[in-house]
């Protein structure tokens, strides 16, 4: 099948070079994030002022930034926080500052597929979705295995929006199960319904 990938098709060639900020550091924000860090990319944790998380994160040995510093100096963004509360930390901490060539990077399709988050048209909006929790997704990494991701494009500014996801994919343990081509409206319907 054309749309599964795995390890053996996939490089981290395409984001090896960039800066990855995570927009929070809980459930699927830490895993990721060390994940990230430990595939041997730049990654920086971006968290609202005050955070009780920012700690841990430093503890953990990933530098921590305000969201608004880490999109303006940022190339993915991979907003990893609450559903609910995305849409607003989107509006006022995000949007602003985004630029052309950044990658929106979401791993829940909801707030894109229902509108509540429309991003500008010069950037690229993916998902990389993982089909387990968190401490699943950093667990299965740490053991040499990964989770399997949905992955999708929603908006491809740059032209190369599909080698960013399968990257991510790859650097998060995705691919070494397996990554499954998608769309945000079948994950988000799935996640809802299924």
């Amino acid at each position: 099948m054309n749309n599964l990938f795995f390890d053996s098709d996939v490089t981290l060639d395409s984001i090896k070079n960039l800066k990855i900020a995570v927009v929070g550091y809980g459930n699927q924000g830490r895993s990721q994030a060390l994940n990230l860090r430990d595939s041997g990319l730049d990654v920086v944790v971006a968290l609202q002022d005050g955070s009780k998380t920012a700690q841990k994160a430093r503890e953990d040995g990933i530098e921590t930034m305000s969201i608004k510093e880490a999109v303006s100096s940022c190339d993915i963004i991979s907003i990893l926080i609450p559903d609910q509360v995305m849409s607003g930390v989107f509006e006022k901490s995000i949007a602003r500052y985004l630029k052309p060539g950044k990658t929106l990077l979401f791993s829940h399709g909801y707030n894109i597929h229902y509108g509540d988050i429309k991003p500008p048209d010069f950037v690229d909006v993916v998902m990389v979705a993982p089909s387990g929790p968190g401490y699943a997704v950093r667990k299965e990494y740490k053991r040499g295995k990964g989770i399997p991701t949905l992955i999708a494009v929603e908006q491809d500014a740059s032209g190369n929006a599909k080698d960013t996801v399968l990257a991510y994919s790859k650097a998060i343990g995705g691919t070494r199960a397996c990554a499954f081509e998608s769309s945000f409206k079948e994950e988000t319907e799935t996640d809802l319904f299924g």
